[in-house]
């Protein structure tokens, strides 16, 4: 009884210590994994709890669902539990930011094509985050027309990358770097 409560005192004072110190909270075992899933309009408002969850953090922009419940992208339908478990094997967190329906993400007007820090022009687009914001992001090899272990394995090095502290840069980005911007054309 006594452990218990000496234990739960030494806990308190650290916590206090760490908010004192600007930095998270203490957590005994480790913070815990977090995935939620968000509308566009407030992903931003989730982003300081994704920072306090369990890392590598990630931030992944799919499409909204039809009206049977499943994603309206096919490749997010494909793609996104492979997403979800690689990251969840490899003990991260993730925050699942919905494009809404098909007519809003026509829109190439929409609010997250266009934003100025962190651009998605796919779905679905895989974001490596950190406290300074967007990293490094994955969404072209993402589609429905590789097989499951290919893009399994794909995410794997995604995740291991970026989570290692490496700029995760794909075979399509490394040939319009390669060509000066030509491969855009």
């Amino acid at each position: 009884m006594v452990l218990g409560a000496t234990l739960t005192l030494v806990l308190v004072q650290l916590n206090a210590a760490s908010k004192l110190a600007g930095s998270r909270p203490f957590r005994f075992f480790g913070p815990s994994r977090l995935h939620k899933v968000v509308e566009h309009q407030h992903y931003r408002e989730h982003l300081q709890e994704l920072m306090e969850a369990a890392e590598p953090h990630f931030v992944l922009f799919t499409s909204g669902v039809s009206s049977d419940g499943s994603p309206w992208c096919p490749d997010c339908s494909k793609s996104n539990p492979i997403i979800r478990e690689v990251i969840f094997a490899a003990g991260g967190s993730l925050l699942e930011v919905t494009a809404g329906d098909r007519n809003e993400w026509a829109d190439r007007k929409h609010p997250i094509r266009v934003d100025a820090q962190c651009p998605v022009h796919y779905v679905p687009t895989l974001y490596y985050w950190t406290p300074a914001g967007c990293g490094s992001s994955i969404a072209n090899p993402l589609n429905s027309d590789e097989q499951d272990e290919t893009l399994r394995l794909l995410v794997a090095k995604f995740v291991a990358e970026t989570a290692a502290g490496q700029r995760y840069v794909d075979a399509v980005t490394k040939d319009i770097i390669a060509s000066g911007g030509k491969a855009c054309n």
